[in-house]
């Protein structure tokens, strides 16, 4: 616990210090033609398909901001053609920032500067769901942006005010992330991961972070690793030849590696070469709680169940309070016969599928297949990226 406090509370000097320098010279320094992207973890979708798209359309330096650590294959192949790797703790990375004609990150940069008008900031963000997200009153707590994307007025609309951004600078362009769903992982790259057959992913969202990076953690009690009550699916799935590809959040304090399943992290998708969305692609069917994944998983119109033993427990707000009422997929919260709506709609694709078009009509769902590319059209017509 007093390590804990200790790592929190430097992290609160350097953001501090960060975000004011950064926020004074950001109004002097001249900018240019670039940007910079800070992505986390770094594979994730929705950063890598708008550098994909930026490296393709912008004509300017597109400057990616690592962590450090090995390369992943994504951003080595985008280096390749000519985005820009650079150190986020270097004096380049704080000067790749300060030059910058605009900031785009899915967890905030630099204890967040509030944004000038100069330097627009883009909240590509990792998300639409029901989770409450309004942040602390921690330094660097609060993610400052100018633009937030989404690709639903229902949780756009309200995580956005969450970060202080007006609705009119809302861009519904769709997840770019989702632009994977469309190029699922081939057999040969799932086979390195140990998914030999069909499969059903199960992503949980986290109850207790691991301390990963410049974010905060908090100490608690025993985590819940969620395994109560899915022998029923286990079981199943095992009857219909499916394999359960377990997929933690990254910032899960439980690994969830278990006997019986496939267990899947960050680490293990780089060396195969495989995006989560491209993996979700390949999937037949999906098992969640809270987590935004399934407003996405919505567009491939498959089998969706929520597994949420800890109804009652779960800290965190839900937003709409009823929206464990209208999910689009079996409710699993200690029903008599869990998983059978599930396991019956995987023999049958298509029986839950007017509900789960009701729902992405309902959330006003944006169903395009371009949306990184959507994105930087939009961002360009705003003035944000400089079209010539």
């Amino acid at each position: 616990m007093r390590s804990t406090a200790l790592r929190n509370a430097g992290l609160d000097v350097v953001l501090g210090t960060l975000r004011l320098t950064l926020g004074v010279l950001s109004r002097t320094v001249p900018t240019s033609r670039s940007v910079v992207l800070s992505v986390y973890p770094e594979i994730e979708g929705n950063g890598l398909e708008v550098a994909r798209a930026l490296v393709r359309r912008y004509r300017g330096r597109v400057v990616w901001l690592r962590d450090g650590g090995p390369v992943p294959a994504e951003v080595r192949a985008l280096a390749d053609q000519g985005m820009e790797l650079v150190p986020k703790a270097s004096l380049r990375g704080l000067w790749a920032y300060l030059r910058a004609e605009a900031v785009l990150f899915t967890h905030g940069l630099y204890g967040s500067p509030r944004p000038v008008a100069r330097k627009p900031v883009v909240n590509l963000w990792h998300g639409d769901g029901p989770k409450d997200i309004r942040p602390d009153k921690g330094v660097g707590a609060l993610i400052a942006s100018t633009y937030f994307v989404g690709s639903t007025p229902l949780w756009s609309h309200w995580q956005a005010e969450a970060f202080g951004v007006p609705i009119e600078r809302v861009l519904l362009t769709g997840n770019p992330r989702t632009d994977q769903l469309w190029r699922p992982a081939d057999r040969e790259r799932l086979e390195r991961l140990g998914i030999t057959g069909p499969f059903v992913v199960w992503m949980p969202t986290f109850r207790q972070a691991r301390a990963v990076g410049a974010v905060r953690v908090h100490g608690g009690g025993p985590v819940d690793d969620g395994r109560v009550g899915l022998e029923p699916l286990l079981d199943g799935l095992a009857a219909r030849g499916i394999q359960l590809v377990v997929k933690p959040h990254p910032m899960d304090a439980d690994r969830r590696r278990w006997p019986g399943t496939v267990t899947v992290d960050e680490d293990d998708l780089v060396r195969a070469g495989v995006s989560l969305y491209a993996l979700l692609g390949a999937s037949t069917g999906l098992v969640t709680d809270y987590s935004s994944v399934w407003v996405d998983y919505l567009l491939l119109d498959r089998p969706i169940a929520f597994h949420v033993p800890d109804r009652s427990s779960y800290s965190r707000a839900l937003f709409p309070a009823d929206v464990l009422d209208w999910v689009p997929g079996e409710l699993v919260d200690g029903t008599e016969e869990p998983f059978e709506e599930f396991l019956d709609e995987l023999d049958d694709g298509g029986a839950g599928s007017a509900r789960r078009r009701a729902v992405a009509e309902q959330i006003g769902l944006n169903p395009s297949r371009t949306s990184a590319d959507d994105l930087v059209t939009e961002l360009v017509k705003r003035g944000v990226l400089g079209s010539g």
